[in-house]
């Protein structure tokens, strides 16, 4: 692998779905941006009146004004917003809340400690955010959207704003900037760039290509599955899938925004049952932020999922609220 410092002026709105070309093989991506997003969805009014707004069945609220970013360990659902991460039991029972002088964008936690991203820079801390490492800045553009970390504790972070994903040790010390294919571009918007690890392997979801990648940990693409389509088995929309998570099985548990869905797929990207219909979301809110004239163009993601056992924790940014559903 090799540090790509390459530009590209070029926005991802993503209209057409043929924002950048495809990546291949041994490099992710890198370019330039000339606007950083506001990274999650829609700036809510606050918490207090978020936490208001009647909820579809089965919701539970975060009391938070605006989500960000999920992960789910130990039994516990830590969720990223304002100025804050909050832990809650699957209950919806508030644990503690973790403070920041920054606001976190993303996150990514073990049974051991969490790493927080912030707009330009992670920091690893202990289970009780106290830091115990940073990275430098990673970049001028740089909006961290997502992290993942690898079974021998590095960590990659996606970044929106520059289009790469940074490879940093367990120490915080950044070891690559991750580049894509030719061109060194990948479809992505800014505010969404939604990655996991699992086994032994990264997990992209690479929303203006309508389809999950599966890299090792060089950064060489392995495999790849989806298109796009109107139809339920495969994803619609200008991008999407928004967020991506892998079963023990190998199975892939997928978001979509627009017409709010999450699926599950098997091993090899074949649909075996859709887990959540629009009906399960507030769609009138989904609309809503997805006309919205500051929302457009695909900076909305709208959904995080994660997994709990055999149920799927969906967080839904819209209404800052998470649900449980079986996963099959």
């Amino acid at each position: 692998m090799s540090i790509n410092n390459s530009k590209s002026s070029s926005d991802c709105g993503c209209s057409s779905g043929n924002c950048q070309p495809n990546p291949s093989r041994r490099q992710f991506f890198s370019r330039g941006a000339q606007s950083i997003a506001a990274i999650g969805v829609a700036v809510q009014t606050g918490a207090n009146a978020n936490a208001a707004k009647p909820k579809p069945a089965g919701w539970r609220t975060t009391g938070l004004g605006q989500t960000r970013d999920m992960a789910v360990v130990n039994g516990l659902v830590y969720v990223a917003g304002d100025s804050t991460v909050a832990v809650f039991k699957p209950s919806g029972e508030l644990v503690r809340k973790i403070e920041f002088n920054h606001s976190p964008r993303c996150l990514a936690v073990t049974k051991r400690q969490m790493v927080v991203g912030f707009r330009d820079r992670a920091w690893i801390c202990d289970l009780d955010g106290k830091p115990l490492a940073k990275t430098k800045r990673l970049a001028k553009e740089a909006a961290l959207t997502s992290l993942a970390i690898a079974g021998d504790g590095s960590i990659y972070a996606a970044d929106g704003g520059s289009s790469a994903i940074w490879h940093i040790d367990s120490s915080g010390v950044v070891l690559e900037q991750l580049a894509g294919g030719k061109g060194g571009r990948f479809a992505v918007p800014k505010s969404f760039f939604p990655i996991t690890w699992a086994g032994d392997s990264l997990f992209v979801a690479h929303p203006g290509r309508h389809r999950v990648e599966r890299y090792d940990a060089d950064g060489e693409l392995k495999s790849r599955w989806g298109k796009r389509t109107r139809g339920l088995d495969g994803f619609t929309g200008c991008c999407n899938p928004v967020s991506v998570a892998v079963t023990d099985s190998g199975e892939f548990v997928t978001a979509e925004r627009g017409q709010p869905r999450i699926k599950l797929f098997d091993r090899d990207g074949k649909l075996q049952t859709v887990i959540a219909e629009p009906e399960a979301f507030d769609t009138t809110e989904h609309e809503r932020v997805d006309t919205d004239a500051e929302l457009v163009t695909c900076q909305n993601g709208g959904i995080e999922v994660a997994l709990l056992d055999r149920q799927v924790v969906a967080l839904d940014h819209t209404i800052a609220a998470f649900r449980l559903f079986d996963l099959a």
